[in-house]
């Protein structure tokens, strides 16, 4: 079949194209930026690249007519304060396009909502009342943070457990997650498209472990045999907390106010609907941690060693 991808280019999507090539599906994918596709090796001549900026619909090159499905992998936290209009835009002129072709289903990758209170909850649930406007069939899939070498979220709980032998963090740490691999996610994304058990249905889908940030940093630590100190403060401004983790991290400012906001609220699965339609053992953290040191090439040590915390 013909699958589109917008935000090909991005963590997930430069990931999820390898495993829809295997199974046997025609790729097309949404990109800006073409440089990075060289990334994919031999496998880049197996697709095709549309020119595309879903922020200016004015300059969207025309979406093949008969696309079957597409994924919707667009994320524009980090490139603007006023995110939440760049999203809502994007995803406007992104179904404004599709609308013009046979697609069957949209996919939608989001996030795991409890609370509508920040402006990235809001953000997130607005790109899907959009994205529900178009012709195609909504599936939206709603994770907590991803485990994953390259995302955003974790590599905050990488830099800081790496770097810092004393580690002093807000009180979102305490903030209760449910952790997901890499693995899992890309599955779940194969594993619903064009299944029509899942048509117009969001899901949300986690590992089978439930921790605080301070937990899988701890855990991080232990696999690491890294001794480290935390230190939870009880106040700490947004600001504030975006800046240090900008210095500490690798993360650019806005993303780290963007996670920062996304951090306080709880991320735990409430909906377990998608285990009767696609039954999946999924990883558990330390599993999903083990796969990340393989692929950056770094030890694990998973021997009790001394952690505290205040």
């Amino acid at each position: 079949m013909k699958v589109l991808l917008a935000g090909a280019n991005s963590y997930i999507g430069m990931r999820l194209i390898p495993i829809l090539l295997d199974k046997g599906h025609e790729i097309f994918c949404l990109a800006r930026d073409k440089r990075r596709f060289h990334e994919l090796g031999e496998m880049s001549k197996r697709i095709t690249l549309i020119s595309s900026d879903l922020l200016r619909e004015s300059i969207i090159d025309s979406f093949p007519p008969d696309i079957d499905a597409a994924y919707y992998l667009v994320n524009s936290m980090s490139q603007s304060a006023d995110f939440a209009a760049l999203e809502a835009l994007s995803a406007y002129n992104f179904i404004h396009a599709l609308d013009k072709t046979s697609c069957r289903q949209i996919i939608f990758l989001s996030g795991i909502v409890n609370d509508d209170g920040s402006k990235n909850n809001r953000s997130r649930r607005h790109v899907e009342d959009v994205l529900k406007e178009g012709k195609s069939a909504l599936t939206v899939l709603r994770t907590s943070i991803i485990v994953g070498t390259d995302n955003a979220s974790f590599g905050i709980i990488r830099d800081l457990t790496e770097k810092l032998s004393l580690i002093t963090i807000p009180k979102w740490a305490n903030t209760r997650c449910q952790p997901i691999a890499i693995n899992d996610v890309l599955g779940y994304l194969e594993s619903v498209l064009l299944n029509e058990k899942t048509f117009n249905r969001s899901f949300d889908i986690g590992g089978p472990d439930i921790l605080t940030f301070k937990e899988m940093m701890l855990a991080y630590a232990r696999a690491r045999n890294l001794k480290r100190r935390i230190i939870t403060v009880p106040f700490s401004s947004p600001k504030l907390s975006s800046q240090w983790l900008h210095f500490s991290t690798a993360a650019s400012y806005m993303q780290a106010h963007s996670l920062v906001n996304s951090m306080k609220t709880e991320t735990v699965m409430h909906d377990h609907a998608i285990d009767d339609i696609i039954p999946r053992k999924c990883l558990t953290y330390q599993e999903a941690l083990q796969l990340t040191f393989v692929k950056n090439g770094q030890s694990s040590i998973t021997s009790d060693i001394h952690d505290t915390v205040l």
